[in-house]
């Protein structure tokens, strides 16, 4: 079962060991909140709330079931948001001040994650084979590789890219699915690292050997490894700095879903959801195989539709976005309840407490939106 003092896992390194973006625990109590309303406010940056935090040196928690804001890559609505345990939405991108250029490297996002510094927020389109950095507050494109609209391979394209991330190196990794490899790029836009060799048809999963088969997850860890999910053969892999591999396991049943966006819990075992309807999310030991938790409900309004990834929540409870059912959702493991949503389920739009198709979620660790009141957009 996933600790309730957990410390959030999703951390962002690769190149150089240390933390990058964990999520440290941190109390979602009432004395939380009665402390953010006495302190000082730290001035605002562009009419929002300064990055003066970290996953480390946490802001005040929220009381409730999700302690934090939580980012969401509407990815059919074009479009990231972010929401308030309240359910406000505090950003946006694009907004009217949002460039064309900058609306031109695509925005529909697979997954929006923050920067180490939480100034920026990089996203990865699928469809247009891009990825992109977005300033927090400017809300335009600051980095970007991959062509707009052209999927492709080689030096300078993309085909499908999956869970990018910057690390504190200023490099970005990610993904790239469906030519079944995974890249470090530099900041100036060069790849400098490639794992996966070329294959011909169907790509098969043999990490040692070098062939990823279908990469749609990539999570590095505080040492510097990084755990790989594979859709082909549903594996999941934790690699070292270097590629080699550490363990290399099947994921257990996921009842015709398969394998998405894996996570390391401290405990060392494995948070991973199973893309498919129903869907199912689940705990288990990657060296004895056991399943320790899982939410797996077949029927009503509980049951999940193509969710694609599970976070752990400082508090113990995990979130998710269940994309086919156009909601964001954190479920109470000790009762297997849904105690949070956002979105209508299965009611994709843009209005109010809608979303069309949720691919990704991350964190808002960095700002304290507490008892602050943003522009409006």
């Amino acid at each position: 079962m996933i600790a309730a003092a957990v410390v959030f896992a999703v951390v962002r390194a690769r190149t150089a060991p240390g933390p990058a973006h964990a999520v440290a625990a941190a109390p979602a109590t009432a004395s939380a909140t009665a402390t953010a309303a006495r302190a000082t406010p730290l001035a605002a940056k562009d009419g929002l709330p300064p990055s003066a935090y970290s996953p480390s040196n946490p802001p005040p928690a929220w009381p409730g079931p999700l302690p934090y804001p939580i980012l969401i890559a509407d990815s059919n609505n074009n479009r990231i948001l972010e929401v308030t345990p309240t359910k406000k939405i505090v950003w946006q991108y694009p907004t009217p001040a949002t460039t064309a250029k900058s609306q031109s490297y695509g925005t529909t996002g697979d997954d929006a994650f923050f920067t180490p510094s939480g100034n920026q927020i990089v996203t990865n389109d699928e469809e247009k084979g891009t990825i992109i950095r977005i300033d927090f507050y400017t809300r335009q494109v600051t980095w970007h590789f991959g062509v707009p609209g052209q999927l492709g391979g080689g030096s300078t394209h993309l085909n499908y890219p999956d869970d990018a991330y910057m690390l504190p190196s200023g490099n970005t990794i990610v993904a790239d699915i469906r030519n079944c490899r995974e890249l470090t790029i530099s900041p100036s836009a060069k790849i400098i690292q490639t794992w996966g060799a070329a294959q011909n048809g169907y790509c098969k999963t043999d990490p040692a050997n070098n062939l990823f088969g279908y990469p749609n997850g990539d999570t590095p860890q505080p040492n510097g490894d990084v755990l790989m999910s594979f859709i082909s053969g549903d594996r999941i892999a934790l690699l070292s700095p270097t590629g080699k591999v550490i363990w290399n396991v099947p994921a257990p049943d996921l009842y015709g879903g398969y394998v998405s966006d894996a996570q390391l819990l401290p405990n060392g075992n494995v948070l991973v959801a199973g893309y498919g309807k129903p869907g199912i999310v689940l705990e288990f030991n990657p060296q004895s195989g056991k399943v320790v938790w899982q939410y797996h409900v077949t029927s009503g309004p509980g049951e999940l539709n193509h969710p694609s990834l599970a976070l752990p929540l400082p508090n113990g409870n995990v979130l998710l976005n269940d994309d086919y059912n156009d909601r964001v959702i954190v479920i109470d493991p000790t009762t297997n309840k849904i105690v949070w949503q956002y979105g209508t389920t299965g009611v994709a739009g843009s209005g109010p407490n809608q979303l069309n198709v949720p691919d990704g979620v991350d964190v808002d660790m960095w700002h304290n939106w507490l008892n602050f009141t943003p522009p409006a957009s």
